[in-house]
Parts: structure tokens; C-alpha cells; sequence
């Protein structure tokens, strides 16, 4: 005789959303998962922030800075980590409601797009539609697992280093020696 199992009725749901996945079916059906007891990694991309647009000009990264640390803190999201690589910017953050994020990232996309491109409500820059700053949505994965928050630990400190203009390669072999050195597990 076999026990019978209880099915699960939402299903399982995938913990990532936006960027490219909403060019799929399969990525347009379900909703954005949020949740406020795990992290999350947020990425942000825009292919037009180059040259003077580029998110690691000085002024555009300080500008950033400001600008992710007001809208956190006006909707209570944590930022634990920011990586900003200069097309796109890879974020590690804590929602305390899940009502905020909607708030928090429609106000820092467009801040962020105002401040780099020097438009204003009276002064609009897009001319047409295929001029948009943001390439795609914001892309969020819900990081549910020690090891998933290990291996984003390290992706936003690799993507920092290239930032600075490490090239990927070399900027994996730093952070294995400086896991190495202080003792922590990079697996």
C-alpha cells in the first residue's frame, strides 16, 4: 500500500524575475516574487551608460550613492551590498515590507536616470521609444540559502573589482586568495 502525497497547490515558483527573463512566456506569467525574510539580488542594466553617461564617471558614482542611500532609507530597504560596474549596477538587499519595493525602484530608476542623462520632467529626454535608458526591468533573484548568499557575496565583489578595471579572471583569483587568507569557504 502507498501513501499518497499532498500536492502542492501554488507549485513552485521561480525565485528570479526581470532582465531577460521576461523575454520568455514562461518569464511574463508569473508575478515578481519579493520576499522580507530572505535577501535578495537586484541588478540594474543600461546599455546607453557610456562615456559621460557611465554610472563610474565620478559625479554620476556619487550622485548614485546619494541617490540609493536616500530612496533606502525613505522606504526601509536595507542595501547590504552595491556593486557598480559602469553599465550596470548589481545590489544585495533586505526588504523590510514588500509593499516599498515597488516605490523604492520606480523612484531610484528614475532618479538615477534623470541625474546620469541630465533630463527633468520640463527638459525630457526620450525622443522615441526605443531610446530607453534602462535596457530591460530590474532583474531580482530571492537568495534563499547560506550558499546562495556566499556566491552573491562574491559575484558583487568581483563585479566591484571589475569596476575598477580588474578583468574578470584576475578579480576571481584575488577574491579565492583573500578567501584563502582569512579563512573562508569559497565553496
Amino acid at each position: 500500500m502507498t501513501r499518497s502525497t499532498q500536492k502542492d497547490f501554488f507549485g513552485k515558483q521561480s525565485k528570479a524575475y526581470g532582465g531577460v527573463l521576461l523575454k520568455t512566456r514562461k518569464g511574463r506569467s508569473l508575478s515578481r516574487p519579493l520576499s522580507t525574510n530572505s535577501t535578495m539580488h537586484l541588478v540594474m542594466r543600461s546599455s546607453k551608460a557610456k562615456g559621460k553617461w557611465s554610472f563610474k564617471s565620478r559625479a554620476n558614482e556619487i550622485k548614485i550613492r546619494g541617490l540609493v542611500a536616500k530612496f533606502s532609507l525613505k522606504n526601509g530597504i536595507k542595501v547590504l551590498s552595491l556593486a557598480n560596474v559602469g553599465n550596470h549596477l548589481h545590489f544585495h538587499i533586505k526588504l523590510s515590507n514588500r509593499y516599498t519595493y515597488n516605490r523604492f525602484i520606480r523612484g531610484l530608476t528614475a532618479s538615477i536616470a534623470m541625474a546620469v542623462t541630465g533630463a527633468s520632467r520640463w527638459n525630457p529626454l526620450k525622443k522615441k521609444a526605443s531610446d530607453k535608458f534602462w535596457d530591460y526591468r530590474p532583474f531580482t533573484r530571492i537568495i534563499e540559502s547560506y550558499k546562495y548568499f556566499l556566491i552573491l557575496r562574491d559575484y558583487i565583489q568581483i563585479n566591484n573589482l571589475e569596476g575598477i578595471g580588474v578583468r574578470r579572471l584576475e578579480a576571481r583569483f584575488i577574491l579565492e586568495k583573500i578567501n584563502l587568507l582569512s579563512g573562508q569557504d569559497t565553496s
